[in-house]
């Protein structure tokens, strides 16, 4: 029964790293898609180009996180 409870013991944390690894997958494919929808928003509300819309997005959200 110890060597189960050992060997358990041993495998848990890759268990646990596998789940924070998914969730952060999730995490970053969430924010992608919320960067894609910001930059199409601007593109049809202000007439920019992909690239242009990008950009700005890029410099006021760098902005928001550093202030």
């Amino acid at each position: 029964m110890e060597n189960v409870i050992e060997f358990k013991w041993k495998v848990f944390p890759n268990k646990i790293r596998a789940w924070w690894q998914k969730r952060s997958d999730e995490q970053l494919l969430r924010m992608n898609r919320q960067k894609e929808r910001s930059i199409s928003i601007l593109q049809k509300r202000y007439g920019y180009t992909k690239e242009k819309a990008a950009f700005e997005f890029t410099k006021h959200y760098s902005k928001a996180r550093l202030g």
